[in-house]
């Protein structure tokens, strides 16, 4: 059962480096870095909660609306509070899209977001050779507040493109 985000315990929000991700150019590379940021919500009324996985696709390939047509040079690492050790899996193995599934590295595969528990997945060095338009990040987690069943939820995140300086696509 897949749920929309409007009842996710879960948030997120989405930063670029450089704040305005330009398409590359022949002779003109261009790279960005993504930072999607997971906490909980502030707004919910449980204190605490859970999550078995969060999930990331980012459109890529050779269609117009891909972020790049390079997924195998976009390097993934993670930010997270002391003592929390995560895995991220990145698969390339779809032709419109590349999937990076992370979990928490402990017995029970499960994290906890509180006030001040975060998790952060840093996308970086990605190629930026789409086209310039708006592209859609697919966020999906298994989360859960106080004794609920865990839900798989989506949301989606737009990112746009600009087109290169000089206006040229």
């Amino acid at each position: 059962m897949t749920e929309s985000a409007a009842t996710a315990p879960l948030r997120y929000t989405l930063a670029t480096f450089p704040p305005v991700l330009t398409q590359a150019a022949p002779g003109r590379p261009s790279q960005g870095r993504l930072e999607i940021k997971v906490f909980r919500d502030p707004e919910a009324v449980q204190t605490t909660a859970g999550c078995r996985s969060i999930t990331v696709e980012v459109p890529t390939g050779g269609r117009p609306e891909a972020l790049t047509d390079r997924p195998d040079r976009i390097d993934a690492t993670y930010s997270a509070p002391r003592g929390r050790t995560w895995h991220i899996r990145k698969s390339i193995s779809h032709s419109d899209r590349t999937v990076f599934v992370c979990t928490l590295e402990n017995p029970r595969h499960e994290a906890e977001f509180n006030d001040t528990a975060t998790f952060t997945l840093i996308l970086d060095r990605i190629p930026l050779t789409g086209s310039p338009s708006t592209v859609s990040l697919r966020v999906t987690d298994d989360s859960a507040t106080g004794s609920e069943t865990y839900i798989r939820r989506s949301t989606h995140l737009p990112l746009a493109i600009e087109r290169t300086p000089d206006g040229r696509s």
